[in-house]
C-alpha cells in the first residue's frame, strides 16, 4: 500500500520539473512513511512513497525497473495472488530474484503486456513507463479501491494517488466543476470520473489507459458480467459463496506484517472474522468503533462476536468533540465529501493502526449481496402498485390523520406515499441523502442545480434501461457508484490518513460473477436482504444474530446537533465570510439549523454544509472560484 505521482511530456526533449515531482511525491507522504523514490527518464518522472507490507525490503523498493531499466513501474495496492502469477511466469520460463508481489506485477506485464491485467486478484493502481516504445500504461482495480486522479493537457499528463498533489503543487487551478457540486449536496459525494476541479478526472474502476505519441486510449477491462440465472439455486448459491469467501480472506490474509480485522458486529465484518479466524495460527485482533447513544451502537454485537471467536478485541467510542478533527479529514478526503461515517473510521483507523499495519474489513458486503433497505422498498412498491389508485389515496388520506408526521405511524405513511411513485423518482430521490433537488432549486444561490440534476436523472434512466429489472439497476448504481465513489473513498483516505492498509475480501471479482449470476428472486426472496450471505453463514452464527434488522455504521447526527454541537454550526455557516452563504441563501441555512435544533432531523445536510465550508478553508477556495460559477454561465 502506497502512494504515487508522475509527469509525462509529450515532448521528449522537454525535461521534468523534478522540484515539483518531488513536492507531488511528499504531499502523499502518510500513504508511504517507509520510503520514498524518484525516476526521472528526460521527459519521464515517477515518484513513489512506500507502505512496507509485502517484501519489506530493499528488494520492494519502487520505482522498480526492469534488468536492463528499460521498464519502470511505480504501484499503489496489492497483487494478492501474486505467487500464483509467479508461479505461472516460472512456467514459462520467467525467474524472479525478490519476491514482492510489484517485481511479479511487472514481470507480468513484460511476459503478457497489458492483457496481465486478466491475471492479476488484487486492489491497486500502477503506472507503467515502458522505454522501449516511449508509452505509458496506467490501470485501476476492478473495484476501485484504489485511487488515480488524471490531469492530461495538449502536452503533459500527470498522474496522482490523491488529488492534493496536484493542487498544492499548482497542477491544478481551483476552478469548481458546477455538476460535482449538485452531485456533493444530493448524494454526499462527487460522482467519478468527474472530481471538484474541472480538469481532472479520476481513472474508472476496472480501467486502463495508455499514452502513446501523446495520444490517449482508455478502455474497461473489467465489469460485472450481464446479469442471468445460472446459478437459481438457493442451496448451489450458498455454498458457492461460502467457498470463494473463505479463499478471499485466507488470500488477503497474506503478508509480512501483523494482521487485524474491522469488527462492527454486522454480517459482513462478523463474516470475514469466522474466516479468518479457521486459517489464522493463533487469536486475530479485531477492532470497533461505538457511540454513547445506544440506537447508534452495535459494540454488544461486536463483543458477541470477538468472544464467539475468541479474538483480542479493542474498543473506541466516539463523541461529539470527535468533531475537532475535521481539518484532518478535509485535507484527507480531497474533495468535499459529506458520509458521516468517515468521521468513526478515522479514529477506528487511528486505533487499529496502534497494533497492525494491515486490517481486513467488510466492505462491499451489502453491495454484492444486496443488503439494502432499498430492494425492500422496490419489492413494497411492487406490492402497492397493484391496490388500485382510488382505494390507495384513501387508505393513505385515512392514515394521515392518525400519523400526523409522527412515530411509526408517520413512518409507515412515508414508506407508503414513496411506494406510489414512479420507481425512477423513487430511485433517484433515495439516493438524494443531503438535499432533495426541489430543495435545493429553491435555496441555491449559484447556478450549480439545473445541470446537474439533468445529468444525474439521465443517468439513472441509462440504468433503469440497460437492465431487466430496476432491482438490477439498483444493484449496478450501488457497485459502480456509491461502493466506488463514497464507501471506498471513505476506507482509502481515512486509512491512509494513518498507514493503515484496509482488505476488503467481499470486493473479490470472483464473487461479484457469481452474485451476478444468481436472479433477484434467489438473492432477495421476498424481502430478505442478504439471503445468500445469511444462509452461508449460517453454520457459523446463530439465526437470531444473522437476521436480526440491520443497524447500518450510522453516526448520531440527530442528537449532536440538537444540543452538543448546535452552537458551533450555526457560528461556522452563519458567519458573513462563509462560502456556502455564497452557495445559498441565508433562509436556506436557517431552516436546515431550525430543523436540526428541533429535533426535525436534517443532521446530514449540516454535517454536509459544515464540511464543504471546512473543505473550502482547507483548500484555500475563495470567493472568486465561487463567482466564477456564475460568471461561466452567462
Amino acid at each position: 500500500m502506497c502512494g504515487f505521482a508522475g509527469i509525462v511530456h509529450f515532448d521528449s526533449d522537454r525535461p521534468v520539473d523534478v522540484d515539483r515531482l518531488r513536492r507531488m511525491r511528499d504531499v502523499l507522504s502518510h500513504r508511504g512513511p517507509d520510503g520514498s523514490g524518484l525516476f526521472i527518464d528526460g521527459a519521464v518522472g515517477l515518484s513513489h512513497r512506500r507502505l512496507a507490507i509485502v517484501d519489506v525490503s530493499a528488494a520492494g523498493e519502487q520505482p522498480m525497473t526492469n534488468e536492463d531499466g528499460s521498464v519502470w513501474i511505480a504501484f499503489n495496492g496489492e497483487i494478492y495472488n501474486y505467487k500464483d502469477v509467479v508461479e505461472e511466469l516460472r512456467r514459462e520460463g520467467v525467474a524472479l530474484s525478490g519476491t514482492s508481489d510489484t517485481e511479479a506485477l511487472l514481470a507480468a506485464y513484460l511476459r503478457w503486456g497489458t492483457t496481465c491485467l486478466d491475471r492479476l486478484n488484487g486492489m491497486f493502481t500502477f503506472v507503467i513507463h515502458d522505454g522501449r516504445d516511449e508509452t505509458l500504461f496506467a490501470a485501476r482495480d476492478r473495484f476501485g479501491e484504489k485511487p488515480l486522479y488524471v490531469v492530461e493537457t495538449e502536452d503533459t499528463i500527470h498522474f496522482t494517488s490523491e488529488l492534493k498533489a496536484l493542487v498544492a503543487t499548482g497542477v491544478l487551478e481551483p476552478a469548481l466543476d458546477r455538476v460535482a457540486l449538485y452531485q456533493y449536496f444530493t448524494y454526499g459525494y462527487v460522482v467519478g470520473p468527474r472530481t471538484i476541479f474541472e480538469g481532472a478526472r479520476r481513472l474508472g474502476p476496472g480501467s486502463a489507459l495508455r499514452v502513446e505519441r501523446g495520444a490517449t486510449r482508455e478502455w474497461t477491462y473489467w465489469a460485472p458480467p450481464a446479469p442471468s440465472d445460472l446459478v437459481s439455486d438457493p442451496s448451489e448459491a450458498a455454498s458457492r459463496t461460502l467457498a470463494l469467501l473463505r479463499d478471499s480472506v485466507r488470500l488477503r490474509m497474506v503478508s509480512d506484517v501483523p494482521v487485524g480485522f474491522f469488527l462492527s458486529g454486522g454480517v459482513d465484518s462478523s463474516a470475514v472474522v469466522a474466516l479468518a479466524s479457521e486459517v489464522a495460527s493463533g487469536p486475530v485482533e479485531t477492532f470497533s468503533v461505538g457511540f454513547d447513544e445506544p440506537r447508534y451502537d452495535e459494540r454488544k454485537h461486536a463483543r458477541t462476536v470477538a468472544e464467539r471467536f475468541g479474538t483480542k478485541h479493542h474498543e473506541f467510542v466516539l463523541g461529539p468533540r470527535g468533531i475537532d478533527v475535521l481539518e484532518k479529514l478535509t485535507w484527507h478526503l480531497d474533495e468535499p465529501f459529506a458520509d458521516s461515517s468517515a468521521l468513526p473510521t478515522y479514529f477506528l483507523s487511528e486505533l487499529t493502526r496502534r497494533h497492525v499495519k494491515v486490517a481486513l474489513s467488510g466492505d462491499g458486503g451489502d453491495e454484492m449481496f444486496a443488503g439494502y433497505d432499498a430492494y425492500k422498498g422496490h419489492v413494497l412498491s411492487e406490492r402497492v402498485q397493484r391496490i388500485p389508485a382510488p382505494l390507495m389515496r384513501a387508505g393513505l388520506a385515512g392514515l394521515w390523520t392518525f400519523a400526523r408526521r409522527q412515530g411509526a405511524l408517520g413512518r409507515l405513511h412515508k414508506r407508503l406515499t414513496d411506494a406510489m411513485l414512479p420507481v425512477e423518482t423513487r430511485f433517484l430521490s433515495k439516493q438524494q441523502v443531503i438535499f432533495r433537488k426541489e430543495f435545493l432549486e429553491g435555496v441555491a444561490a449559484l447556478p450549480f442545480v439545473e445541470e446537474g440534476a439533468r445529468l444525474e436523472e439521465e443517468r439513472f434512466r441509462g440504468l433503469l434501461a440497460r437492465y431487466r429489472s430496476p432491482l438490477e439497476a439498483m444493484a449496478s448504481w450501488q457497485g459502480s457508484v456509491s461502493l466506488v465513489d463514497d464507501m471506498l473513498v471513505k476506507v482509502d483516505r481515512m486509512s491512509m490518513a494513518h498507514s493503515l492498509e484496509v482488505r476488503a475480501p467481499f470486493l473479490d471479482h470472483r464473487i461479484s460473477e457469481l452474485v451476478w449470476s444468481m436472479p433477484f428472486s434467489v438473492k432477495v426472496p421476498g424481502t430478505r436482504t442478504k439471503y445468500v450471505l445469511k444462509k452461508a453463514l449460517e453454520g457459523h452464527f446463530p439465526k437470531a444474530f444473522l437476521w436480526r434488522p440491520k443497524m447500518g455504521f450510522v453516526v448520531p447526527l440527530d442528537f449532536w446537533f440538537r444540543d452538543d454541537l448546535h452552537a458551533y454550526a450555526k457560528g461556522v455557516l452563519l458567519d458573513p465570510r462563509a462560502r456556502v452563504g455564497r452557495m445559498f441563501h441565508a433562509d436556506g441555512l436557517r431552516r436546515v439549523l431550525a430543523d436540526a435544533a428541533s429535533g426535525a432531523g436534517n443532521g446530514h445536510a449540516l454535517w454536509a454544509l459544515l464540511m464543504f465550508e471546512t473543505w473550502c478553508r482547507v483548500f484555500g477556495i475563495e470567493e472568486e472560484a465561487l463567482e466564477a460559477l456564475g460568471e461561466r454561465v452567462a
